[in-house]
């Protein structure tokens, strides 16, 4: 995808993709960013220049593979559920390279809902594993690499991330694995002990604000607004751009559990917790990173860089944003960020989310 570099040349992964040559390359990186950020970009944009003989042309067969995942030494492994055909993401390749034709900066959740997954267990399957060391140990077709591009190793099954060790640990010779992970602390550490790290920044505001501009033709002042409230992240911004009747609730759920955090209403906060406690996993994360994102326009009202007391955004949401910004302090926000962040790791260790969201609930209202 160069034409997303050539939006920002200075984006700092540039360092990182000049050691995309066969003297450098480690075996084994473990790609960390935020979901709907640059992390399928910038991975991308590497595998073209390691594979490519003129060092990432843009133009040559190997590269024009390399942009459409069809690459035959490139291969692809992601979570999908057990009844996907075999399961493993052999069954849904072809489904998989569609929806990053049209999810280039992608949110688990969106790839969940294309499986139409939200009740199943989505994960990196043992047959998966089996499937990675024999895909690893075939001949490569160009003479050159063999790459392994694994997304969500934090789905990975318990018997599959032990699987995974044995080849990281004995790698084939010149293969190259990429770990896209947007939630490194769920990765099992003896995994992450064995890869080389590489943390992927947020593109940023203004990056997000002129490609909204001048590749979706997003009226100026909007692009400006959703660029803010997406955190730099382009996928965050274009969920929003086009999924707002979705996140209206979430946005009513964050208003609601605010208010009661301000009251310490003890009663309240049980029949709120009993209502969010019954949603999916996926839709307590989501609704988690998405209350991130809700706490920090809250802050620049407070350091008054939003100019209307509302969620912008979500206008229509009875709450009174600016006057509940003003009742928060640098200290209260840092206190309520590490809460949402636990409780986002909490709920990915499957404790029970009930506990969770009233442990949450009870550590916000200690913030007032």
């Amino acid at each position: 995808m160069p034409e997303i570099f050539d939006l920002s040349p200075h984006y700092p992964a540039h360092d990182w993709l000049a050691t995309a040559m066969p003297e450098k390359v480690p075996h084994a990186q473990l790609i960390v960013s935020a979901q709907g950020g640059m992390a399928w970009a910038t991975v991308q944009a590497y595998v073209k220049r390691l594979l490519c003989l003129e060092g990432g042309c843009g133009h040559c067969p190997s590269c024009k593979q390399t942009a459409n995942l069809t690459h035959p030494d490139v291969h692809l492994v992601f979570p999908v559920t057990a009844s996907a055909g075999d399961g493993t993401s052999e069954s849904s390749l072809a489904e998989f390279r569609n929806f990053l034709k049209f999810n280039k900066f992608p949110l688990v959740r969106t790839w969940i809902d294309a499986l139409d997954a939200s009740q199943k267990v989505v994960q990196i399957s043992v047959k998966e594993a089996k499937r990675m060391g024999d895909l690893l140990s075939l001949k490569s077709h160009s003479g050159g690499y063999k790459v392994l591009l694994i997304w969500l190793p934090e789905r990975l099954h318990d018997s599959a991330a032990n699987k995974l060790l044995k080849t990281l640990e004995e790698p084939e010779p010149k293969t190259a694995i990429f770990l896209i992970s947007h939630d490194e602390e769920s990765v099992l550490p003896t995994i992450r002990s064995r890869c080389q790290a590489v943390y992927l920044p947020p593109w940023g505001a203004e990056h997000v604000r002129q490609w909204l501009i001048q590749e979706r033709q997003i009226d100026p002042n909007q692009a400006k607004l959703l660029s803010a409230l997406s955190g730099g992240e382009p996928g965050v911004a274009l969920d929003y751009l086009e999924n707002r009747e979705r996140l209206v609730p979430l946005a009513e759920n964050f208003a609601e559990w605010m208010r009661l955090a301000f009251k310490k209403d003890l009663p309240g906060l049980q029949n709120w917790v009993d209502t969010v406690g019954a949603w999916s996993r996926e839709q307590q994360r989501d609704f988690l990173h998405f209350s991130g994102s809700l706490l920090s326009q809250l802050e620049r009202l407070r350091h008054h860089a939003l100019k209307h007391g509302t969620l912008e955004w979500f206008p229509d949401v009875p709450f009174n944003a600016s006057g509940f910004s003003k009742l928060m302090s640098a200290d209260k926000v840092l206190l309520m960020h590490q809460t949402m962040d636990d409780a986002y790791v909490d709920i990915g260790r499957n404790v029970n989310a009930r506990l969770v969201f009233f442990d949450a609930g009870l550590r916000l209202m200690k913030a007032f």
